[in-house]
């Protein structure tokens, strides 16, 4: 089972942004599974995604991203989570969240890091799929 965790800005854009940029998202997130990778999030994920629908009530989001996370596979977040995403925040210079992100994914057991934040791109501790939105490439 090959398991790639999709990061938060990778959802918000993909509900949220540009069409353009969903298109981009879209056919990524689509060769992704049909070379037989299994999309991942995490409560972390939720928590990013829909802290702002929820301060904007807007319950056409919020109930986008419900259905949304119903179809991908859940990471359980583990109990040394904080600590390890400290080390792992270190290790890549990476800021709180994101090293949240990348230590569920790599105690997850997840093959492959997808984001579309540039900072996130070249990642030591996991092989990262970054998402190039910038559409003059």
């Amino acid at each position: 089972m090959k398991l790639a965790y999709i990061d938060s800005c990778v959802w918000i854009t993909r509900i949220e942004g540009l069409s353009a940029y969903r298109k981009i998202i879209n056919a990524n997130l689509k060769k992704l599974k049909l070379d037989g990778w299994i999309l991942c999030a995490s409560d972390a994920v939720v928590l990013e995604v829909l802290q702002k629908p929820y301060k904007d009530n807007n319950q056409v989001i919020i109930s986008i991203y419900n259905k949304l996370f119903n179809q991908t596979k859940m990471l359980k977040i583990f109990k040394d989570i904080f600590k390890n995403a400290l080390t792992v925040a270190n290790t890549e210079n990476l800021k709180a969240m994101d090293a949240v992100h990348v230590s569920i994914a790599i105690k997850s057991g997840c093959e492959y890091f997808v984001s579309t934040a540039p900072n996130l791109r070249s990642l030591k501790a996991i092989p990262s799929m970054w998402i190039n939105l910038n559409m003059k490439t």
